[in-house]
């Protein structure tokens, strides 16, 4: 694509997740995956020259990473825009819609308030984050196959740059508690049975969400006094990315119909082998790592992941580490946010995907 004018993109959140996110929050309090997405996008647009603002109530109004983050009452519908991004549901602020190139719906949800089907009638796009979620968007709501398409969420490469060594034998499981870590809980002490130097480290809970608990003392109390595991919690991004970076294997045999899995993404930039189910996106986004079919509820499920992980920390290691390699330069191509805001780019001038 040949040089094209830069481009003025408002992005409008609605009440609820992300309002209030500031991008010194990612190294803070940290935030969820969809919050983390929309600053990471409107950061790599920015770098390439475009002038993005994001209305979302931010705790400190400021420009941050060269986008400016304002209150959702500074959201004047006629004001000229090139671009209008309605982010995750329906907003009555963005009535009547108006924008002089493109009027785009980013998805990143399967439903949250208001009638998608009818969002989807007054924009020129709809996007979505994985080809499970345009399934689903097509099947449940109707929309229309040609305005709807999937853009990959990225990762922030540049945090995984200095790749510490790996402790050998170390998993780590950082998505939040309800979406596979019972699972895990049953799998651990056949684990620990096949591969006893294995060790596993457990992050995220709900205050990522916004929540004022991390509402995880049932999991914790599941795997109080179980060998060689340590349960974080919600932790500093800094600290996760080094734990990803420090693990071999990403053990995360998920229960719920994920609609991207933005830690299965990092997982694979930061060296640490998905091996998932295959719910919901997991087929796609885990394109690197392993997949195991079967239902995580049945106990033969359990003793086949338990099987697989240890076997790849101990007899089948020399599988896992040539993979491993592979894996990572190709998740850095996939995920990276500079190729994904090229893949924006391209849908804001040509008004479909690449």
């Amino acid at each position: 694509m040949g040089k094209k004018r830069n481009l003025k993109i408002e992005l409008l959140c609605n009440d609820g997740s992300p309002l209030g996110v500031i991008p010194p929050m990612i190294d803070g309090a940290g935030v969820g995956g969809a919050e983390l997405s929309m600053m990471s996008l409107m950061k790599a647009l920015a770098s390439r020259g475009h002038i993005p603002i994001v209305y979302n109530n931010p705790t400190t109004p400021d420009k941050y990473d060269g986008v400016e983050y304002r209150p959702l009452s500074a959201f004047n519908t006629r004001s000229r825009r090139d671009v209008l991004i309605v982010y995750r549901s329906p907003n009555a602020r963005a009535v009547p819609m108006l924008a002089g190139l493109r009027k785009i719906w980013w998805s990143t949800d399967q439903f949250t308030v208001g009638s998608f089907t009818n969002l989807s009638h007054v924009v020129d796009f709809c996007v979505t984050i994985s080809p499970y979620h345009t399934r689903y968007h097509i099947d449940h709501w109707g929309i229309d196959k040609n305005k709807i398409g999937h853009i990959d969420l990225g990762v922030r490469i540049d945090d995984y740059e200095n790749m510490p060594a790996k402790i050998p034998g170390r998993m780590i499981y950082c998505s939040v508690p309800d979406r596979g870590l019972m699972v895990l809980n049953a799998a651990w002490p056949q684990i620990k049975k096949l591969a006893p130097d294995a060790s596993l480290v457990i992050t995220s809970d709900y205050r990522l969400w916004g929540n004022a608990s991390p509402g995880n003392t049932a999991y914790r109390l599941a795997f109080a006094g179980m060998d060689d595991v340590v349960f974080y919690g919600r932790v500093p991004r800094a600290e996760l990315v080094k734990m990803q970076m420090e693990a071999e294997i990403h053990a995360y045999p998920c229960s719920y119909e994920e609609l991207f899995c933005i830690s299965v993404a990092e997982c694979q930039v930061a060296g640490a082998m998905p091996v998932t189910t295959g719910a919901g996106s997991l087929r796609t986004t885990n394109e690197f790592g392993i997949i195991l079919p079967g239902d995580p509820k049945l106990p033969q499920f359990v003793r086949a992941f338990a099987e697989k992980v240890a076997g790849l920390v101990s007899s089948d290691r020399d599988f896992m580490e040539a993979r491993r390699r592979s894996m990572i330069v190709g998740a850095k191509q996939r995920f990276d946010w500079r190729a994904i805001a090229e893949r924006w780019e391209h849908l804001f001038y040509e008004g479909k995907l690449s």
